[in-house]
């Protein structure tokens, strides 16, 4: 059910809200532009605003808003019901355009929101003052009810210092992570070489830079090492895998491998590159077993990810082809 409420009128604060200032909104379409991604209640959120005219708009063009919650999670069992307010910002008096919603998201159903929050010839009123410069503000407020199915998760911030801990700063793309020199060394040989090995005279410095690695996906990396019960996903299994390669952190690896073996969001092709590009030997086994039929693995070979394959992978199809 869809209501027009007013902000005070719920009565507790918000567990989340995700503001967004849009530029360029004459130019916004049906792909739409989402928010960053943020945690709230362990679960993952973002927001999409996008426009739409179809025939559940009647035709007309209007601005829709929608809450994304827990989209990359491959369990099952999990669910969270939430009240979520959706608004476009008048910049004339702060008024609002507001539709409330209570609504519950779940593995089959992770995007909810308004269809139409707000017609678009009414946006574009100067009247209405929605717009000012191209650019129009929308926000979400999120109120959660119940969340069932999800694990706790321990959100780590490394941008701030733990006293005992992080004794070391890693900067990467400018940006300064607090860091154990003995935690990372216990499970990664290459910092272990950094840190105390041969390049140690080198590196008593408090701060080192670490080059071509992306901020992002250094922190997705440090978040499978800690102890944050945050899951690899599909999202980030190639830029962690590619991560622990290079820092010759075999426990992570060793869980990519895991959740390769495991997940269905990836085709046996793309798991077979993934098991000859870093050496995954279960995964390859994992892999050419599940083909059972000569006509299904003789298909392999016509495709771009067999030309790359190393000798010692095609070598293993050719064998289990030989088999069958």
């Amino acid at each position: 059910q869809i209501m027009s409420i007013r902000w005070d009128s719920m009565i507790r604060h918000p567990d989340l809200v995700i503001r967004m200032d849009i530029d360029e909104v004459s130019k916004l379409n049906g792909e739409g532009v989402c928010s960053d991604v943020y945690y709230a209640k362990d679960l993952t959120w973002k927001l999409k605003v996008r426009t739409e005219q179809s025939f559940r708009t009647r035709t007309k063009k209007v601005l829709g808003v929608y809450l994304h919650c827990n989209w990359e999670s491959e369990s099952s069992g999990w669910k969270c019901e939430v009240v979520m307010v959706n608004a476009v910002i008048s910049r004339i008096d702060q008024g609002q355009e507001q539709h409330k919603f209570k609504c519950s998201f779940s593995p089959d159903s992770t995007n909810k929101g308004s269809v139409n929050l707000v017609p678009w010839h009414d946006l574009k009123d100067p009247r209405k003052g929605f717009i000012l410069n191209d650019r129009i503000t929308i926000e979400c407020r999120v109120y959660v009810e119940k969340v069932t199915g999800v694990r706790k998760l321990n959100m780590i911030d490394y941008t701030m210092p733990a006293d005992g801990h992080n004794n070391i700063v890693l900067i990467v793309e400018e940006m300064k992570l607090h860091v154990s020199k003995d935690y990372l060394a216990m499970y990664s040989t290459v910092f272990e070489d950094i840190f105390f090995g041969k390049y140690e005279e080198k590196n008593k410095e408090v701060e080192m830079e670490l080059h071509d690695v992306k901020y992002e996906e250094f922190i997705d990396l440090l978040d499978v090492i800690y102890p944050t019960a945050i899951d690899i996903n599909a999202r980030t299994v190639g830029h962690i895998l590619q991560l622990a390669n290079r820092f010759d952190i075999q426990y992570v690896v060793e869980r990519a491998e895991s959740y390769l073996i495991e997940t269905s969001k990836f085709k046996t092709l793309a798991k077979l590159a993934f098991a000859d590009k870093y050496g995954l030997d279960e995964l390859m086994d994992h892999c050419l077993a599940l083909y059972t039929d000569l006509a299904a693995l003789k298909t392999l070979k016509p495709s771009r990810e067999y030309k790359g394959f190393s000798d010692k992978t095609k070598s293993a199809i050719c064998d289990k082809m030989m088999d069958l």
